[in-house]
């Protein structure tokens, strides 16, 4: 049976402890049940809460495996590796889509496709194919989507019809977008600076995306930033800070961060995947709602977020690893979770229970048809490294310090750099 409060216990702890000085960790409980230890990341008591009755019904529907959850904070990453490295890793890890590619480059991951591809109860068909390609890398499936988040935009009803500006149309583009960003930048007090903005930060690479261009080439041995189409609209993307003035300060942003200052109305507009919903829920005291991102001059691109379960290497029950990972991200294993989450399969998700389910936002069909237009982020072993190199020199092409190209030019040798790096390691 599953531990109250469905963690596992002291005992349970003295055992891993004993477990990975010695290498060895239990495979069956004391019944001959396989056990299936899933690590679960950092999450607030509310959203724990959600999860308890999930994993209780698993344990109901099958009484056959013993499910434990092994709760970990601090840094979830670290703490796995260390646990590779001691060859106890769980069964069951979570995960976004840019760290799946380190994961796999460490051989971490056990490969998914034949799993599925054999299973009775589950197909691809059951989950949104971007999501499936989003955790896949090298042409091999290493996890199963647990919610279908991409960034979409939520918008403040009430300040865009105070300042009467239109809500977002499905069709808007980017000079909609700064359109009403410039309606809704104001002083609001008076004293001369702007305490209002149109909106936070659009992602930069989307608006690359939404222009035609890439980050890295097809190979991806290459950095392609510096190609026009993806210049033309990084200049548009820095110019919204440093010439139109719609998003906040660094000031501002150093003392908030976007998502509390749309939480407390002083940005109009922010980019953000689903699962933010439950802290808008508690957070706005204002009415606000979804919209799709604007469309770029070669059309509209959303960058795929959501998140994974991912069977390890090290598992040594990974069939009932895999049950368990199925019904977690079935119907039967959402359907609890529809609060909080967009979810992956698409029975589900197209469903009343959470396309009508009372919580705001109101328009939960947009985080649905963004599937249609969002796009895997890139994949690469350095994703963070490279981002790295990247982004402190795009900041100052958005404060105006530098122009844009000047900025790419600085930046694009640096990640080609990283890419080779990568390319020697892999033909050593």
């Amino acid at each position: 049976m599953l531990h109250s409060p469905f963690l596992i216990p002291l005992g349970m702890a003295l055992v891993f402890l004993v477990a990975f000085l010695s290498g060895r960790r239990p495979t069956a409980d004391e019944e001959g049940r396989p056990i299936v230890v899933y690590a679960h990341p950092p999450c607030p008591p509310k959203l724990m809460d959600l999860y308890r009755p999930v994993w209780r019904e698993f344990e109901r529907t099958h009484p056959d495996i013993r499910f434990e959850v092994l709760h970990i904070t601090g840094n979830y990453e670290d703490k796995i590796k260390v646990m590779f490295a001691g060859k106890v890793a769980p069964d069951v890890i979570f995960m976004y889509p840019t760290a799946l590619p380190a994961w796999v480059d460490l051989g971490a991951l056990e490969p998914l496709d034949e799993y599925l591809a054999n299973s009775p109860d589950a197909s691809r068909e059951d989950y949104f194919e971007v999501m499936l390609d989003t955790f896949s890398y090298d042409g091999r499936l290493y996890g199963l989507p647990k919610d279908a988040s991409a960034a979409i935009m939520q918008y403040n009803v009430d300040m865009f019809a105070r300042c009467g500006v239109d809500p977002p149309r499905s069709d808007w583009t980017w000079d909609d977008m700064l359109e009403a960003a410039r309606a809704l930048t104001r002083d609001t007090d008076g004293d001369g600076r702007v305490d209002q903005w149109g909106m936070n930060a659009f992602p930069w690479w989307m608006f690359v995306w939404e222009n035609g261009g890439r980050i890295l080439d097809a190979t991806g041995t290459r950095c392609t930033l510096l190609e026009p189409e993806a210049v033309e609209a990084l200049e548009y993307w820095a110019a919204l800070r440093w010439e139109h003035g719609v998003t906040p300060t660094p000031e501002a942003e150093a003392d908030l961060g976007p998502m509390q200052l749309f939480a407390l109305g002083k940005v109009g507009m922010h980019f953000e995947m689903y699962p933010v919903v439950s802290v808008f829920r508690e957070a706005c005291d204002f009415d606000w709602d979804l919209a799709h991102v604007p469309r770029g001059p070669r059309g509209r691109v959303t960058t795929a977020v959501g998140s994974a379960l991912a069977i390890t290497r090290q598992s040594r029950n990974k069939e009932a690893a895999f049950e368990w990972i199925r019904w977690m991200t079935s119907p039967q294993g959402m359907v609890g979770l529809v609060s909080v989450e967009s979810p992956s399969c698409v029975e589900l998700a197209r469903s009343p229970l959470f396309l009508e389910s009372a919580s705001p936002p109101g328009t939960k069909q947009v985080a649905i048809d963004a599937m249609e237009y969002a796009r895997k982020p890139v994949q690469h072993p350095r994703y963070f490294e490279i981002m790295d190199a990247i982004f402190p020199e795009l900041q100052k092409a958005q404060l105006g310090l530098v122009p844009v190209r000047e900025a790419l030019e600085r930046a694009a040798p640096r990640v080609d750099r990283i890419l080779a790096r990568t390319r020697h390691k892999e033909d050593r």
